[in-house]
């Protein structure tokens, strides 16, 4: 009799029975794992739209003039910065607006030189979709008028708040009166 060592039918059955339960585990792994990776891009491309416009919005406060305006309009808030040098469109100072517009309650900022709201055929603006169902638009300014507090909620995103501090104030009023003096004393 030879004695050949080797596995029985019933031992390589037993292992690939289990090798198959290993490989449907591991797959199923993969699967939970590759929908988790798709569901975290949609969430971050969505936070990174709504982040970028805020990010705009601060960057048009910081580098903005003393000449900010905000308008109560039913729901929401309009924010008019009469000079800013946040430009998109490669202009030295621009006049931008943010609006929420009542179509599917679009905020939108609106860039150009001298313009006024509503506008014109004339008139030459970019205008940009910042994000859509806004349901919070609302800005205030400090009593001292050096700090601006934006809170701006998107429907199916976290709401988003932030303050900007130290804004430019308006030059003090020039004294004629101080003016002349200075004069006489210089003649």
């Amino acid at each position: 009799m030879s004695n050949k060592k080797g596995f029985t039918l019933i031992e390589v059955l037993i292992s690939i029975t289990l090798l198959s339960l290993v490989l449907m585990a591991l797959y199923k792994s993969a699967e939970i794992l590759r929908k988790s990776n798709i569901h975290l891009f949609e969430y971050l491309q969505k936070s990174t739209k709504s982040l970028k416009g805020s990010k705009t919005l601060l960057i048009d406060i910081m580098q903005s003039d003393y000449n900010i305006s905000i308008n109560s309009e039913e729901k929401f808030h309009r924010l008019t910065l009469k000079s800013t040098g946040n430009s998109l469109y490669g202009q030295a100072q621009a006049k931008v607006i943010w609006l929420v517009h009542k179509k599917e309650n679009t905020l939108l900022r609106v860039e150009g030189g001298e313009y006024d709201m509503p506008l014109k055929n004339e008139q030459n603006v970019e205008v940009d979709v910042i994000a859509k169902n806004v349901e919070l638009f609302k800005i205030y300014k400090s009593k001292t008028k050096t700090k601006i507090l934006v809170m701006l909620k998107i429907r199916g995103q976290e709401p988003q708040i932030f303050m900007s501090q130290n804004l430019q104030l308006p030059p003090p009023p020039k004294n004629k009166n101080l003016i002349n003096l200075i004069n006489l004393n210089q003649t």
